[in-house]
């Protein structure tokens, strides 16, 4: 296995190899290391992950956003036919918020407090598509409602102070989709709304997408979202891709410990769940500062053994399109995903 997952198609964006480190006062941090992956034209693919696991800082290294302190290197990281990593700034601005839109976590620190609503939308619009006044007014308008806002045209003299954290991340949604872009990159799109926001917010978007027929990125700490959502999913921790794989295939057999112990941290509906006690991840992540060797999750691992400290460990195909970085074979691992289930159970 070439250490990847290949889509069927000619993906959207391909990257591979990609790492990004990050200049500290005691040393470089290695937030991404060896990093690649494919999103087909369409598809939802999901990046999950704790915090600080990589999964923010790989799409900004794709979207060219990263800190002044990074630096970002990658044998390919591709976008539509266009090599990201080369491109000068004036040309990544040309690309991003047209062909790739980026939804943020927080819609209200998104959004300029001291312009209407209106204003920020057809910004984007006049900015790269170089249509009229009128024609941004209209393009805006038309996605407000479709992404569910009443009374759009008024809507657009608002300011982002003045609407409801649902409503803002609506408004994001359709700042997003004003230039029709290929792909969207949205990086934990429910954080800061309410539990009862959160699902109507994804489901407009997976509705978005159907209809435009984009790309979408989802990155997520979430299982529960992805397996709703998402077409296929890498798992990351400490700035290594440690499984890949189809929705469906990962939920059905997650092979690396740490997929299966975020599995097991989903909360169990129903009478039997109600008096089950929460499921941790024992240990704490490991410093990100230098190089190291082996497993990163070894010392967090019930199956841990010797030669997860050596070396540089690579993806294993369990199926054509399933892999896991882990030295252990896959029949120990779904034993032990078998016997922790029952366990939970």
């Amino acid at each position: 296995m070439a250490g990847d997952i290949e889509t069927r198609q000619k993906p959207i964006l391909s990257v591979r190899n990609l790492e990004v480190s990050i200049r500290t006062a005691v040393g470089d941090l290695r937030a991404t290391g060896g990093v690649s992956f494919d999103v087909a034209p369409g598809e939802t693919f999901a990046i999950v992950g704790e915090s600080g696991c990589g999964k923010s800082i790989s799409s900004a290294a794709v979207m060219g956003l990263l800190p002044r302190a990074a630096t970002a290197r990658a044998d390919r990281c591709e976008f539509d036919g266009q090599e990201m990593l080369t491109l000068s700034r004036r040309e990544r601005e040309k690309i991003r918020g047209n062909t790739i839109s980026m939804i943020f976590q927080d819609p209200m620190t998104s959004l300029n407090p001291v312009y209407t609503i209106g204003n920020q939308l057809m910004e984007v619009f006049l900015r790269h598509k170089k249509g009229t006044r009128a024609e941004a007014r209209d393009r805006a308008i038309f996605l407000l409602e479709r992404v569910g806002i009443k009374n759009a045209a008024e809507r657009m003299k608002a300011y982002p102070h003045q609407l409801s954290g649902g409503l803002r991340q609506r408004v994001v949604i359709a700042m997003a989709m004003m230039c029709g872009p290929k792909l969207i990159i949205a990086d934990e799109p429910t954080t800061a709304l309410d539990v009862t926001v959160q699902m109507r917010t994804l489901a407009l978007l997976a509705e978005v997408q159907k209809d435009f027929g984009l790309a979408v990125i989802l990155i997520t700490h979430d299982l529960g979202i992805v397996a709703s959502l998402a077409d296929r999913v890498v798992v990351m921790y400490a700035g290594k891709i440690v499984e890949n794989a189809p929705t469906r295939s990962l939920f059905r057999a997650p092979l690396h410990p740490y997929t299966q112990g975020l599995i097991q941290c989903i909360p169990s509906h129903g009478p039997a769940g109600a008096d089950a006690p929460l499921h941790t991840i024992p240990g704490m992540v490991p410093s990100l500062i230098g190089r190291h060797e082996g497993c990163s999750f070894r010392n967090r691992c019930a199956l841990a053994r010797p030669e997860c400290a050596v070396g540089e460990i690579g993806l294993t195909a369990f199926e054509a399109d399933h892999g896991y970085r882990c030295v252990v074979p896959h029949q120990t691992l779904m034993a032990h995903w078998r016997e922790t289930e029952g366990m939970k159970a």
